[in-house]
């Protein structure tokens, strides 16, 4: 019997995919998980205590990349912590060039990029809780675009990661001095 050259190269080819893909299918069989994701425990959010309600004179200002906006961003050092769910939380004061000023106590998950408001401030100098509290995708082109800025330059990592606290506040009291990566290029 004679073979041609292609029909045997074909032929041989068949018989290693045969040989590799059998002992593949074994062990899959064996282990029906095997190769498939496997989930962590499921991610749950720790109880929110609100913290005092900020002093004027204790706020940082927080720089951000947008000259166009007519407010400035004040965060409270002293409200600023990561939780052991790994959502950094902290109250932010947003004020208007006319004077006018709006404060909140918000989250932002580093791993998923969102945040949530928890609190609102009243004219009182008291939190009121907020009525609907939803994660929601953080966006860098709407007017509240300074979550953005918290979430690239002040609160997590490179890496979808949350920062400590104190790397968080050295960041906010020396924004152009990123210990690493010297001044911030992209501002």
């Amino acid at each position: 019997m004679h073979m041609n050259k292609n029909a045997l190269y074909y032929l041989a080819l068949f018989c290693s995919s045969l040989l590799l893909s059998a002992p593949l299918s074994a062990i899959e069989d064996d282990d029906p998980d095997l190769g498939a994701f496997i989930e962590g425990p499921s991610w749950e959010e720790e109880e929110v205590i609100l913290p005092p309600f900020p002093k004027r004179d204790d706020l940082l200002k927080l720089e951000v990349d947008r000259v166009d906006m007519p407010f400035s961003f004040y965060i409270d050092p002293a409200s600023l912590n990561v939780g052991k769910d790994g959502v950094s939380r902290y109250t932010i004061v947003i004020e208007s060039n006319s004077g006018a000023s709006n404060v909140m106590h918000e989250g932002i998950r580093c791993t998923t990029q969102e945040y949530r408001t928890y609190a609102y401030g009243t004219h009182d100098g008291q939190f009121s809780k907020a009525q609907t509290s939803n994660w929601t995708r953080i966006s860098s082109s709407d007017a509240m675009a300074h979550r953005y800025n918290l979430k690239a330059y002040y609160l997590c990592s490179g890496i979808d990661r949350p920062l400590s606290t104190s790397e968080s506040l050295r960041r906010m009291r020396y924004p152009e001095n990123f210990g690493s990566g010297g001044e911030r290029s992209d501002w």
